[in-house]
């Protein structure tokens, strides 16, 4: 997946938008994951973008977790863009269990107990311009249930 993304404001660089941060360019990209395990939300940076990649379960049918999973998806575009920020992309991929059989044997008798699948999983990334990856990861703990300690929480 290309984060290559060209956008166009007018602005100067003492404006607060971000774009100019100068830990963008004068430090090594900052990264907020630990070695031990896998985050569930990760932000890095990529030339101007900001890029925050996310991975959380849903426990609900497919049918509401996609129209949960959409109103996530357009909250977080909000918060970004009511900081000022610019959507490059946000995206991510629902995967359901699907149908399921646990199948009992006693004796003579085969009982089939069917069911469907009411966890399903989201990988997703979100590309933004004009922010702090700071702010980006905030916004994604605070919108997505993920189990996983936000490290910037003040709580």
């Amino acid at each position: 997946m290309s984060t290559e993304h060209h956008h166009q404001h007018i602005h100067d660089e003492n404006c607060q938008c971000g774009c100019h941060d100068d830990h963008h360019h004068s430090e090594p990209q900052h990264h907020h994951e630990h070695q031990h395990e896998a985050q569930a939300i990760t932000v890095k940076t990529h030339e101007t973008s900001i890029v925050g990649s996310y991975q959380f379960d849903l426990d609900h049918p497919f049918d509401e977790a996609q129209l949960l999973l959409d109103t996530l998806l357009k909250q977080v575009a909000t918060e970004v863009t009511n900081l000022g920020g610019i959507i490059g992309h946000i995206k991510a991929f629902l995967n359901s269990e699907g149908k399921n059989c646990m199948i009992s044997i006693t004796e003579d008798d085969s009982q089939k107990h069917y069911g469907e699948g009411c966890r399903c999983h989201v990988e997703g990334v979100a590309i933004v311009f004009c922010i702090r990856p700071e702010q980006l990861e905030a916004i994604l703990y605070r919108i997505f249930p993920v189990s996983t300690i936000n490290p910037h929480s003040t709580n």
